[in-house]
């Protein structure tokens, strides 16, 4: 059975943020006409009514002209399953009605805004180029173009972030009652502004109190933690992100992502005049046994719900407990781990000390 989930990477934007180091540009007509042209030829050679999800990510997606995403989605539609999850990134500032409705028409059907934090000094610190007011207006757009199922991304650890000003953001980001929240940590790449300019993410201790207080204010207001940087209402879980963290199968197009099929991960190159002429990897990656194991244990422990003993035989026809007996006696012991009747999951220790728990696995 082929993977039924696709990643699109659209690398363009209007702008560059000064944390971003996925393969990105600035967004310029007449490259963006003949990316479009090569990406909607290997759309065409994916499986057809096959797709259960699909999630264009980027650089940004709406930054593409009307003409563009309308040449995209007549493109993603006809891979579709009957039933489906059609998730698609967007800045606020770039969110228009014409784009949202045109969206909708094709049958998009989840979006995911970036807002980062709420603090609009802070917002031009880190390079976005959106006012917290924007992002209100976008939420807006979305609900009159009946797209309800929405998802906000947010971000801690940005320089000169205080606890008190990243606890007011998730309160100013839960007013607005979206049915999915993403936190994330900074993380200064050394590709990105920030990297090379050397400024630095607040200190561990403070990352890690914002960590436990999101945690808390999050469950507090019924989002539930479903996995390590995601929250959801009941039944709003990301479905394209849970086929990541199951460890499935996955298409990926478009510069710099990566997919993984049949025990090999490749990852597209970065270079656009390499991407337009020819099918080129940066890299392709042969996954032993030993390394999808490892793999199947490291992502499914980001989730709450942890991994279940049928699901480890069933992919690797081996019984859990044989393959990793001390790393799970362990943590069981450093109670990081539980195991239950049908499987295993983290503590909530063990979950927000994910690192030391899989170094266990890695033996």
């Amino acid at each position: 059975m082929s993977a039924t989930s696709v990643y699109i990477h659209i690398p363009f934007c209007d702008h560059i943020c000064g944390y971003c180091d996925f393969t990105r540009f600035n967004y310029e007509r007449k490259i963006s006409d003949q990316f479009m042209m090569r990406l909607i030829s290997q759309i065409n050679k994916l499986p057809r009514n096959h797709m259960k999800t699909v999630y264009v990510g980027g650089g940004t997606p709406t930054s593409l002209e009307l003409d563009q995403l309308t040449s995209l989605l007549k493109a993603i539609k006809p891979i579709l399953a009957d039933e489906f999850e059609w998730t698609f990134e967007g800045n606020p500032e770039n969110l228009t009605k014409e784009k949202v409705e045109l969206l909708y028409s094709f049958g998009v059907n989840r979006m995911s805004l970036g807002v980062q934090t709420t603090h609009n000094d802070l917002l031009e610190k880190i390079g976005r180029h959106h006012k917290f007011y924007d992002v209100g207006v976008g939420v807006n757009l979305l609900r009159e173009a009946r797209i309800t199922d929405i998802s906000l991304d947010l971000m801690y650890g940005l320089p000169g972030q205080s606890l008190e000003s990243f606890i007011q953001s998730m309160h100013d980001v839960i007013a607005l009652d979206p049915n999915h929240i993403s936190i994330y940590a900074l993380t200064v790449e050394p590709n990105s502004r920030f990297g090379r300019h050397g400024i630095q993410p607040v200190s561990e201790e403070l990352e890690t109190e914002m960590f436990l207080k999101c945690i808390e204010v999050m469950e507090n207001n019924g989002y539930e933690h479903y996995e390590i940087s995601n929250f959801s209402k009941p039944n709003h879980r990301s479905k394209h992100n849970q086929v990541y963290w199951r460890y499935e199968d996955f298409y990926a197009l478009g510069l710099g992502s990566s997919l993984k099929l049949n025990h090999q991960r490749k990852t597209w190159t970065t270079k656009m005049a390499l991407y337009l002429k020819e099918d080129a990897y940066d890299e392709v990656l042969d996954l032993s046994i030993e390394d999808e194991m490892f793999e199947f244990i490291m992502m499914g422990l980001r989730m709450r719900d942890g991994i279940t003993f049928n699901r480890f035989q069933e992919r690797f026809n081996q019984n859990l407990l044989d393959i990793f007996p001390k790393a799970i006696k362990t943590n069981i012991n450093n109670r990081l781990l539980i195991q239950t009747e049908s499987g295993i999951k983290t503590t909530f220790e063990g979950f927000v000390m994910l690192d030391d728990v899989l170094m266990e696995f890695m033996d």
